[in-house]
C-alpha cells in the first residue's frame, strides 16, 4: 500500500508576482534567467521537424535561439529521438533561460527521465517556483505529468493530490475523467490510512473526496444507510466537484431503490429432461423464502415451468399478474428468449449464464454455479501456496477447454507463465496420455495438478498419474473440482490427501441443517444439495439485490459460498476448500480474494460445476 510522505510546495496560480530573479537548485538546472521578451510560442506542441527547428536556432541568436532549441528538443521527443533530446537538455542545462523557458525545460527533461524509466527522477526534475507566472498548458502538462509519475511509484495519494491542482487548470470537457482518476487513486486506502492523512485548510475539495472514499469503505453501513449518508454529505457540500461528477459506484448507490418481494415469481424447469434440476431450485428458493423471518406474509410467488409453457405465454401472465421481479429462467436458450421478450422490463435474476450479455440491460443480473468462477480460484489456491508449476487435467471436449481456459488466464495474471494442459479421452487412451504428460522424459517437473474430473474418473487417473511421476522429489499436490465430489454416501478412502474445492454446505455441513434437509428430501446426492443450495442462495441475492450492485464490495455468506457482484451484474462466487479423509472431508482455510478483484465469469458458463449442465 502507498505510502503518504509527501512534502508540499507552495503553488500560487493567477496571483503570482512577477518574477524579478530564479535560483534553481541542483547542478543541473539552469541558474538564471534573461528578460527577453520571447518571439515564439514554445509552449504549442511542436508541429515541424527537429531538425527544421535547429536550423532556425543556427540563424538565431539570444532568446530566439533558445526558444527554437527547446522546439527542437520537443519535436526529438515526437521523433522518438530520446537520446539526441537527452543530449540538448543538458546544452540547454548550461543557459540563461526565463521562467516559460525553464518551465518547458523542466518538462521535456521529465519526459525523458521517464522514458529512460527513471520515474522518480523524472519526478524530482519538476520544480516549478510559486512566482512564475505560466501559461495554463505548462500547469496542466506540469500536474498531469506529475500525478502519472506519482502513479507509477504508487503514490496515489500524493497523485490525488496533484490532480486536484490540475482541476484549476482543465477546460469543462476535461474535468470529468480528471475526477474520475482522483476517485480511482483515492479507492484503494482503507479508512485507517486515509484517516491518518493531514490535510491543510486550502486542501477542502480532496479533503471531500477523501470524506466520500471513507464513507464508500463504510461496509458495517447497510447500504440504504450508506445511501443516506451520502445523500446528506452532498448536501451539505453543494460546491464540492462530487455533485457535478459522481463516480459511478456511488451514483449507482445513490439511484438504488429497495426491491419488494410483493409479486415474484420462479421461472423453472419443473418438466422434462431438466425437471430434477429446477425442482431441487425451487425447493431450496422456496425453503430460504419461508425460513425469512423478516418477510411479508402478503408476499405472492408464482412458479412457471419453462417446459410446459413458451415464454409468450409465460409473459402475458408475468404482465397480467404485475409480475415486479423474476428469478430464472434457468436454461440458457430460455434465457435469451425471456430477454428478448421482456419488452415491459421486468427484473430478472437470471439462474445461468447466456452466450452474450448485454450492457444495454440493466434489469437483468446472473446467478451460476460456474466450473470457471472455480477454476480461477484453484489457481489462486494453488499459487497462493507457493506452487509455480501446475498442470491442469481435464477432459477432451468443450467443456474441458472453457475449464482449462479460466485456469490458465487467472495463473497467467498471478505468475505470467503459461500452465501444461492435458486432455485425457476414454479409458484406453489414459495411460499413454499421462506418461507422455507427466512421465520423466516429459521436460518439466509439476508440483500440482488441478483435475476437473468425476470422482471415478479421479480414481482412473491418479495411479497413472503416481507412477508416471519421476521418483525423486515432491509429489505432486493434486487439486480437485467440486465435480469429483457428487456423492455424499462415498466413502473417500481412494481420494486421501486430495483437496477439492465446493460449497460450503457441503465442506463444513451445518449438522442441524442437514438433519432436516435429510428429513424432507431423503436419499439425496452432493448434485442435490448444491442445486438446493443455489436455490436458497437466488433467494438472498433477490431481496439485497439492489445493495449488491450498487455496493461491489457488499458480500453475502451464503450457502453456495460468499458471494459479490461485479459490475456487470453477474454474481460472484468465493468456494470452500477441503481434504478427502478416510472419514469425510476436512475443511481447509481458504484463500480469500476480495470481492471486487474477482475476474468477471466468461459469457458461456454451465449452470453446475457437480452435476449434469443445463444447456
Amino acid at each position: 500500500m502507498p505510502n503518504f510522505t509527501h512534502k508540499r510546495k507552495s503553488v500560487s496560480r493567477l496571483m503570482a508576482p512577477v518574477a524579478l530573479a530564479v535560483a534553481l537548485a541542483g547542478c543541473s538546472t539552469p541558474n538564471l534567467y534573461n528578460n527577453q521578451v520571447p518571439l515564439t510560442d514554445i509552449t504549442a506542441v511542436a508541429a515541424q521537424s527537429s531538425a527544421a527547428y535547429l536550423s532556425k536556432a543556427n540563424t538565431s541568436n539570444g532568446a530566439e535561439r533558445i526558444n527554437w532549441e527547446i522546439m527542437a528538443v520537443k519535436a526529438m521527443i515526437l521523433e522518438n529521438k530520446w537520446q539526441q533530446a537527452d543530449q540538448w537538455i543538458a546544452k540547454l542545462s548550461q543557459q540563461s533561460m526565463s521562467p516559460t523557458q525553464i518551465a518547458e525545460w523542466q518538462l521535456a527533461r521529465a519526459m525523458v527521465r521517464e522514458h529512460q524509466g527513471q520515474p522518480q527522477a523524472a519526478l524530482n526534475s519538476l520544480n516549478f517556483q510559486p512566482s512564475w507566472q505560466l501559461t495554463k498548458s505548462q500547469y496542466q502538462r506540469y500536474y498531469t505529468l506529475r500525478a502519472n509519475l506519482l502513479e507509477q511509484l504508487n503514490h496515489q495519494f500524493q497523485a490525488a493530490r496533484e490532480r486536484t491542482k490540475l482541476d484549476f487548470y482543465l477546460d469543462h470537457s476535461q474535468k470529468a475523467a480528471n475526477w474520475q482518476q482522483v476517485w480511482h487513486d483515492l479507492s484503494g486506502y482503507t479508512n485507517a490510512q486515509l484517516g491518518s492523512v493531514k490535510l491543510t485548510d486550502n486542501e477542502s475539495v480532496l479533503k471531500g473526496w477523501v470524506e466520500l472514499a471513507m464513507l464508500k469503505n463504510s461496509a458495517t453501513l447497510p447500504p440504504m444507510q450508506l445511501k443516506q449518508a451520502l445523500e446528506q454529505w452532498l448536501s451539505r457540500h453543494p460546491q464540492h466537484p462530487a455533485n457535478q461528477y459522481l463516480p459511478a459506484n456511488l451514483k449507482a448507490l445513490i439511484e438504488m431503490k429497495s426491491i419488494k418481494l410483493g409479486n415474484i415469481a420462479l421461472l423453472l424447469p419443473l418438466s422434462g429432461r431438466f425437471s430434477a434440476q429446477g425442482k431441487a431450485v425451487r425447493d431450496g428458493f422456496i425453503n430460504a423464502m419461508m425460513d425469512d423471518k423478516g418477510r411479508d406474509a402478503d408476499n405472492e410467488l408464482n412458479i412457471y415451468d419453462t417446459e410446459a409453457q413458451s415464454m409468450p405465454t409465460i409473459m402475458a401472465q408475468l404482465q397480467q399478474n404485475g409480475t415486479q421481479f423474476v428469478v430464472g429462467p434457468l436454461r440458457k436458450n430460455i434465457i435469451t428468449e425471456f430477454q428478448q421478450d421482456n419488452t415491459s422490463h421486468i427484473n430478472m435474476l437470471a439462474l445461468n449464464m447466456p452466450p452474450q450479455i448485454s450492457n444495454n440491460k440493466p434489469n437483468a443480473c446472473y446467478f451460476s454455479l460456474s466450473p470457471e468462477q472455480e477454476a480461477q480460484q484453484a489457481a489462486e489456491r494453488i499459487y497462493a501456496q507457493g506452487h509455480r508449476n501446475p498442470a491442469v487435467l481435464v477432459p477432451a471436449n468443450s467443456f474441458g477447454q472453457r475449464v482449462a481456459t479460466a485456469f490458465n488466464q487467472q495463473w497467467s495474471q498471478l505468475d505470467g507463465q503459461s500452465v501444461l494442459t492435458v486432455n485425457f479421452g476414454n479409458q484406453a487412451q489414459i495411460p499413454q496420455q499421462i506418461r507422455a504428460a507427466f512421465g520423466r522424459g516429459a521436460g518439466r517437473h509439476v508440483d500440482a495438478i488441478y483435475m476437473v474430473a468425476s470422482r471415478n474418473e479421479v480414481m482412473m487417473l491418479k495411479p497413472f498419474i503416481e507412477a508416471a511421476m519421476p521418483p525423486t522429489g515432491n509429489p505432486a499436490q493434486i487439486y480437485t473440482s467440486s465435480r469429483s465430489n457428487p456423492d455424499s454416501h462415498n466413502t473417500n478412502r481412494e481420494l486421501r490427501g486430495i483437496e477439492v474445492s465446493d460449497i460450503p454446505l457441503l465442506i463444513n455441513p451445518q449438522s442441524a441443517y442437514m438433519e432436516r434437509f435429510n428429513q424432507l428430501w431423503p436419499n439425496q446426492g452432493n448434485t442435490s444439495i448444491r442445486l438446493h443450495a443455489f436455490g436458497m442462495d437466488a433467494y438472498a441475492i433477490a431481496k439485497q439485490l439492489p445493495e449488491m450492485r450498487a455496493n461491489h464490495h457488499h458480500t453475502i455468506q451464503g450457502e453456495t459460498g460468499q458471494l459479490a457482484m461485479n459490475n456487470q451484474c453477474v454474481v460472484q462466487r468465493q468456494i470452500d476448500w477441503g481434504k478427502f479423509s478416510n472419514d469425510g472431508i476436512t475443511p481447509l482455510s481458504t484463500t480469500q480474494i476480495p470481492a471486487a478483484t474477482i475476474s468477471d465469469t466468461p459469457d458461456s458458463i454451465d449452470l453446475i460445476s457437480g452435476g449434469t449442465p443445463a444447456q
